[in-house]
């Protein structure tokens, strides 16, 4: 793509002259670049500040014509990946996409999707060092109202659901020791983290989509009768908790495709203890029944309205022939996703125990698998592993009994288990939206190493 020199606004406080010397060196012999430098609006809050001066360059200072312009900050520095073929086709890429800004690099993400070779739609970021926004956008950041509590990204991604990213990131931030604009980032070392945390998880990203989507034809079973299918399924059960254990013998009531039993939960002062005792517990049975794959239930489990028997255990075979370690049916956490089947994302990490299913392979890692008093099932599971696995929609989520025998002070909070549920649920539903808006539109193999 070859294009004029980018309308390049760089924003800098008129004492902060290190960082000026930086950034015009930074710019220095890049004619894809026409470069003015900005003097910042200042604000006791500088959070306030830049997004001010960000409104100011597009309401003032961009002359009426460009599709896009780029506004830096002063701590901006290019990676090792730049170039300007590598930008403009990203741009090229990201103005197909109708999108509304495209970063060279965030510090953190939630939520992102590769739908291009060099770009990732995301649903939030932080990290405003180098930000191209293309003009159909303007309007709306200039028309929003911005407080006190708020920051530049924030307000970016509540404003709109067309953001990209570049992969490999070709900017980051400089650390200078002291941030104008977000205090924590004066920690030592912070920033610097904080980016390789989000270059590894993108790659992560890449990597699974290449695995399980690009690499080889998909797993998929058609056709043929489940009626004969019967899954061996443990669940987890206090004698005490009478109203839990009749809650969960309804639920699994007339669902023949379940040969339950129900387990006497193993006792400890420390509750998660006793849970991943259980799981021990549950697993030698397993080995001992000689068991391919079980069902693992806590007696707080409750099915959706989306549970499918024949979707279910037709999901279990697939899962099995990935190499799948576990797969769950909800989760109520999860930071990275990719979609793998109609049905089926990987994740990382999985939160939730209460319905797992769990294959041969993995009973004796978990059986050998060290842990102490401040064990969490869930967090250990998932650390295990990397193949793992979570129905969507939701065919589990937890019933919300007031109270926690594992976790009591973070479930003991009323609705909270809840809300957890629902937003991974929204999130991974965000995901498939996007992928069927986007990823149609290209047909694209992507090898994770380039």
């Amino acid at each position: 793509m070859k294009t004029a020199s980018i309308p390049t606004f760089v924003i800098n406080l008129e004492k902060r002259k290190e960082r000026r010397q930086h950034i015009l060196r930074e710019f220095a012999g890049r004619e894809e670049f026409d470069v003015t430098i900005v003097k910042a609006r200042e604000h006791k809050i500088g959070a306030v500040g830049l997004w001010n001066t960000i409104q100011d360059i597009i309401g003032n200072l961009v002359d009426g014509t460009e599709e896009f312009i780029l506004i830096c900050e002063d701590d901006h520095q290019f990676t090792k990946d730049y170039s300007s073929e590598l930008l403009f086709n990203c741009i090229t890429d990201a103005k197909e996409m109708g999108t509304d800004l495209l970063s060279g690099g965030v510090s953190w993400f939630n939520n992102a999707l590769q739908v291009c070779e060099h770009t990732f739609w995301m649903e939030q970021f932080t990290g405003t060092q180098f930000i191209i926004i293309f003009r159909h956008f303007f309007k709306k950041m200039l028309e929003t109202t911005f407080d006190d509590q708020e920051t530049a990204d924030h307000k970016i991604y509540t404003l709109s659901e067309h953001l990209f990213l570049m992969y490999p990131f070709i900017s980051t931030q400089k650390e200078f020791g002291y941030s104008d604009a977000t205090s924590m980032n004066n920690e030592d070392h912070r920033v610097e983290l904080l980016f390789k945390k989000s270059i590894d998880s993108v790659q992560i990203l890449k990597e699974i989509d290449w695995f399980y989507n690009k690499k080889d034809p998909k797993v998929n079973i058609h056709g043929g009768s489940f009626d004969n299918v019967f899954i061996p399924t443990y669940i987890i059960n206090l004698p005490e908790r009478t109203e839990r254990r009749e809650h969960i013998v309804k639920q699994f009531s007339g669902r023949t495709e379940f040969d339950t039993v129900i387990v006497d939960a193993c006792r400890h002062e420390i509750g998660a203890v006793g849970l991943w005792r259980s799981i021990i517990s549950i697993i030698k049975m397993a080995v001992d029944n000689d068991d391919d794959v079980i069902v693992i239930c806590e007696d707080d489990h409750e099915f959706t309205e989306h549970y499918n028997r024949e979707v279910f255990i037709r999901n279990i075979i697939e899962a099995n022939a990935q190499g799948v370690d576990y797969l769950s049916g909800g989760t109520g956490y999860f930071y990275l996703a990719v979609q793998v089947s109609e049905h089926r994302f990987w994740v990382n990490p999985s939160s939730a125990t209460q319905f797992i299913v769990i294959y041969k392979r993995f009973f004796d890692k978990i059986l050998n698998e060290p842990y102490n008093d401040n064990v969490i099932a869930d967090v250990l599971l998932s650390g295990m592993t990397g193949n793992k696995m979570v129905m969507y929609p939701f065919i589990s989520r937890q019933r919300d009994f007031g109270y926690s025998d594992v976790t009591p002070v973070h479930n003991n909070m009323p609705g909270l288990v809840d809300c957890l549920f629902s937003e991974s649920s929204r999130k991974l539903g965000m995901l498939k939206d996007t992928a069927w808006k986007f990823c149609q539109k290209k047909s694209l193999t992507l090898d994770p190493s380039k």
